[in-house]
C-alpha cells in the first residue's frame, strides 16, 4: 500500500510540476509573439480638457499620431465628465465619437471635439476605445491577355 501511495503522489507532483512548465513556456511564447504589437489606443492622445466658458459643455483636444503599419481611418470614443465644486461627486457628460478618415503612416492629426451637455464644475475627458480600419488599396492584378 505504501508503494501505491508513493507512486501516485510521485505522479501527482510530476503532473503539477509539467502543468507549471507548460504555463510558463506559454506565457514566454505568448510575450515574444506580441511583443512588438501596436495597438490603435496607442496613437491616440487627449491633449487637453476644459469647460467651455459659455456652453459649460466639456471640449476635448485629441491629437491621432499614426505609427501603423498602412493608411487608415481611426474611429476614436470619447467620454466626458463634469466635477461638481466641492461635492467631490463625478457627473457623466455624455459620448462623443470622432473618426479621422484616411491618416497616412507617420501623419498627425488634432481634433477638438466637444461634449453633448454642459457641466457643472470642471470636465474631465477620457478616450475609452479606438478603432483603426485600414484604407490603403489593395494591390489588383489584371489577368494575362490570352
Amino acid at each position: 500500500m505504501t508503494i501505491v501511495l508513493t507512486a501516485v503522489g510521485g505522479l501527482i507532483a510530476l503532473a503539477a510540476v509539467g502543468g507549471l512548465v507548460v504555463m510558463i513556456l506559454f506565457a514566454h511564447a505568448y510575450g515574444e509573439v506580441h511583443a512588438d504589437m501596436r495597438y490603435p489606443y496607442d496613437d491616440v492622445t487627449v491633449t487637453s480638457c476644459r469647460t467651455d466658458e459659455e456652453t459649460r459643455r466639456p471640449v476635448a483636444g485629441v491629437r491621432i499620431t499614426s505609427e501603423a503599419a498602412r493608411q487608415g481611418t481611426y474611429t476614436v470614443y470619447l467620454e466626458f465628465r463634469g466635477h461638481a465644486a466641492g461635492s467631490g461627486k463625478t457627473v457623466a457628460a455624455g459620448k462623443r465619437t470622432l473618426v479621422v478618415k484616411d491618416l497616412a503612416v507617420g501623419a498627425t492629426a488634432a481634433e477638438r471635439v466637444v461634449g453633448p451637455v454642459a457641466v457643472p464644475g470642471s470636465a474631465e475627458c477620457e478616450v475609452v476605445d479606438v478603432m483603426f480600419r485600414s484604407t490603403a488599396g489593395a494591390v489588383t492584378v489584371s489577368p494575362s491577355e490570352p
